[in-house]
This record gives structure tokens, C-alpha cells and sequence, in this order.
């Protein structure tokens, strides 16, 4: 039997709107304590596409971030309360 390396799998990454098999867009290398991990961004390759997904992941983490505000302000006052 033999294994396939990390170069020789196939990777099955759809685009979650329209299908299409995502290609490499950016690759970097982090060090975190002594492992370096090689991290890959992934696009759509129909530019309009990734627009429209950019543009619907930037509303997901600004709501997140009000989510976590507002939780944290609520937290703050039920504080005071007492």
C-alpha cells in the first residue's frame, strides 16, 4: 500500500457559492512555539464570485463583533446593578 504525500492528495474545496473548485491564493508560514505551519488562503477562481464572498464574510464578523459587544455591555451593566 502506498501513501500518498501531502503534494499528491486531492483536494476536494468547492466554492460554497457557486461550486467551482477553489484554487491557491496566498500562502504564509507561522511560527507558533517551536512549529512552523504553512497556512493557505484559498479563492474562488471567478473574481465576482470572491467579491460577493469577501463582501458576505466582512458583514458575518462585523455582526459577530456587535454580538460579542453587546454581550459584554450587558455583562458590564448586570455588574453595576448590584
Amino acid at each position: 500500500m502506498r501513501f500518498l504525500s501531502q503534494s499528491e492528495k486531492i483536494m476536494n474545496n468547492p466554492c460554497v457559492r457557486c461550486g467551482t473548485q477553489r484554487i491557491d491564493g496566498k500562502s504564509w508560514e507561522e511560527k507558533s512555539g517551536t512549529v512552523v505551519v504553512t497556512c493557505t488562503q484559498t479563492v474562488c477562481p471567478d473574481a465576482e464570485c470572491q467579491k460577493i464572498l469577501d463582501q458576505i464574510n466582512a458583514e458575518r464578523i462585523a455582526k459577530n463583533a456587535l454580538i460579542v459587544k453587546n454581550r459584554a455591555d450587558a455583562k458590564l451593566a448586570r455588574g453595576n446593578a448590584r
